[in-house]
C-alpha cells in the first residue's frame, strides 16, 4: 500500500493517505521518462507526478468496496549489522465506510488478523490465542490516525486505505519527479519516485481508467543499510463480501491483551533507562 511510509506510506495491512481533503486533480500534463537518478534532495515535486496521485486519490475514494492481494518483501537489520529479507502477503476487504478485514502473513511472524466494523477494531494472533481491541471512531479514517496517533501502530496497507478513506499523501514530500513506464504484473504503469525527510519511496500506477496502485517500494535513510519494504497489489473491485467477516468473535479460549498506548511506552523506556543508569 501507500506509504503509511513508516514513517510515511506504507505498510502495513493498517494501510492511502488523507485525501477527502486534497486540493482537485491538477490538468493532465505530459513527461519525458526520467531516470530514477532525477529524484534528488534539492528537486522540486514535478507538477506531473502530483497530477498522477491526485488522480489515484480521486479514483480510490470512487470505489465502495474493493479486495486486495499483496505480496510483500520486507528488509530486516539485525542489531550486529547483517541484513535479512523476510517474504508475506496481505489480503484485504475493505467495505465503505466501516467496513474492513485483514489478513497478514510474513515468513518471521505469526499471522494475524484485523477486524473493523465502525465500532470496534479488533487484532487477532491465532498461534497465540490473543487479541487486542480498541473502541474505534466510526470512520475508518480516523480510526487508522487514532491507531497511528494514540498507539503507534503499524496498518496493513494502511496507507492504501487512507488515501480511499481521505487524506495527503505528499504532506511531507520535498521531492518528486514522473519516472516513466513500468510493468507490474504484466500492466503498464507510470512509474514515480518522491523523496521526504528519512525516506524514499516509489509507487507504480496503473495507466488509463483505472488508476490503482500497483506496486510501492520504501526505503528507509535512516538506517545506514537502508532497508527496504515493497508491496505488489492485485486487485478485485468487485469482491464477495459477508458483512460478518468485519466483527471479531473471541473463540472458546482466546486471550485478551491490552494494546499499550505510545505515552505509556515512552514512560516505562523512559523508567528503565533511569533504573539502568544508576
Amino acid at each position: 500500500m501507500i506509504p503509511n511510509l513508516k514513517p510515511a506510506f506504507a505498510v502495513g495491512a493498517l494501510g492511502i493517505a488523507l485525501m477527502l481533503s486534497a486540493s482537485p486533480s491538477m490538468a493532465q500534463q505530459t513527461a519525458k521518462p526520467m531516470p530514477a537518478t532525477a529524484v534528488t534532495r534539492a528537486a522540486p515535486i514535478d507538477p506531473a507526478a502530483v497530477t498522477a496521485i491526485n488522480r489515484m486519490g480521486d479514483y480510490l475514494r470512487t470505489l465502495k468496496a474493493f479486495s486486495i492481494h499483496a505480496d510483500t518483501t520486507t528488509d530486516e537489520v539485525l542489531p550486529s549489522g547483517p541484513k535479512l529479507q523476510f517474504g508475506g502477503s496481505i489480503d484485504l476487504t475493505f467495505r465503505d465506510p466501516d467496513g474492513v478485514h485483514i489478513v497478514s502473513r510474513r515468513d518471521d511472524r505469526d499471522d494475524s488478523r484485523y477486524f473493523y466494523n465502525g465500532k470496534l477494531l479488533t487484532v487477532w494472533v491465532e498461534a497465540k490465542k490473543a487479541y487486542a481491541g480498541i473502541v474505534a471512531p466510526a470512520t475508518l479514517g480516523s480510526t487508522l490516525e487514532l491507531v497511528r496517533d494514540k498507539y503507534d501502530v503499524s496498518f496493513p496497507l494502511g496507507g492504501v486505505l487512507l488515501m480511499a478513506a481521505r487524506g495527503d499523501l505528499l504532506k511531507d514530500v520535498k521531492a518528486g519527479v514522473m519516472i516513466g513506464t513500468g510493468r507490474v504484473a504484466g500492466v503498464d504503469c507510470d512509474h514515480l519516485g518522491f523523496h521526504q525527510d528519512g525516506v524514499d519511496w516509489q509507487i507504480w500506477i496503473e495507466k488509463g481508467e483505472r488508476p490503482l496502485p500497483r506496486k510501492v517500494l520504501i526505503t528507509t535513510l535512516s538506517n545506514v543499510s537502508q532497508p527496504q519494504h515493497s508491496e505488489t497489489l492485485t486487485w478485485d473491485l468487485s469482491p464477495k463480501i459477508d458483512p460478518a467477516m468485519f466483527t471479531f468473535v473471541p473463540p472458546e479460549g482466546a486471550n485478551r491483551i491490552v494494546i499499550a498506548e505510545k505515552k505509556a511506552i515512552r514512560q516505562s523506556k523512559a523508567t528503565t533507562g533511569t533504573k539502568e543508569s544508576k
